[in-house]
């Protein structure tokens, strides 16, 4: 299963195709459908191979039902974009009796956590991040991005600097994202500070650029390697249901 939140990295969904093609994957595609009314849950709507990508749509009809996703205590977008949208269609589709597996590594025992109806990649194998990078050096394709461009690519997870980082990068992308959250269609709904402030640093997405602005690329980027604890107690990976207890 795949749910696309519209803000991967263009050569994400490049990727995510190339990996269905060549493995012969039967790949769920799936996006949260927002509907206008008040009261009213999301729901899924499936998509295509060729219909996921970067379209901020979802995004936009999130954020106009519910505002920004930015709160002291990380956000709610996992929930929203992910978690609830998968277990509903999978309710739909298999029942509530399923053991759902997700591809968390023998390295990363801290995501490691039980729970009913979860099992994990690390218990069929001990691969760890290098063994996995290794393996794929072997295949006729890859990601081909940088750390900091994975996941959602400006995810309110990511500390200032790898966001900013990733701004700078893709300059096209940070201004349809930072446009976003100063349209008029981003509900207020009483939050005590500004809703265009959505990073831990209370940074809006322009100020965050500005504020780094003078840094050359490659301090920025040593910097994004020293500051990898600013992430706290927030993954910067947004798999569904690892995030909610």
């Amino acid at each position: 299963m795949f749910m696309d939140t519209g803000a991967e990295h263009p050569r994400t969904y490049e990727f995510i195709r190339k990996v269905v093609d060549h493995f012969g994957i039967e790949l769920h595609c799936l996006k949260t459908h927002f509907p206008d009314k008040l009261g009213k849950g999301p729901v899924p709507e499936k998509l295509s191979i060729d219909e996921i990508g970067w379209d901020l749509s979802t995004w936009r009809s999130m954020i106009y039902k519910h505002s920004t996703p930015f709160n002291p205590g990380g956000g709610f977008c996992t929930e929203r974009l992910k978690t609830e949208i998968a277990r509903k269609y999978i309710r739909q589709n298999w029942g509530k009796e399923i053991t759902q597996w997700i591809g968390i590594r023998a390295d990363e025992p801290r995501r490691l956590k039980e729970k009913p109806g979860f099992r994990y990649l690390a218990e069929l194998s001990d691969f760890e991040k290098q063994d996995v990078l290794d393996w794929w050096s072997e295949m006729p394709f890859d990601l081909e991005l940088e750390e900091h461009l994975g996941n959602c690519v400006f995810c309110i997870k990511k500390n200032p600097p790898k966001v900013a980082l990733a701004m700078r990068d893709e300059p096209e992308l940070a201004e349809e994202w930072s446009s976003m959250f100063e349209e008029g269609g981003v509900r207020d709904l009483g939050r005590k500070f500004p809703k265009e402030q959505i990073y831990r640093w209370h940074f809006t997405p322009r100020k965050l650029l500005e504020t780094f602005a003078e840094f050359p690329r490659d301090e920025l980027m040593g910097r994004v390697r020293r500051t990898r604890y600013l992430s706290g107690g927030c993954s910067e990976s947004c798999e569904a249901f690892i995030s909610d207890d």
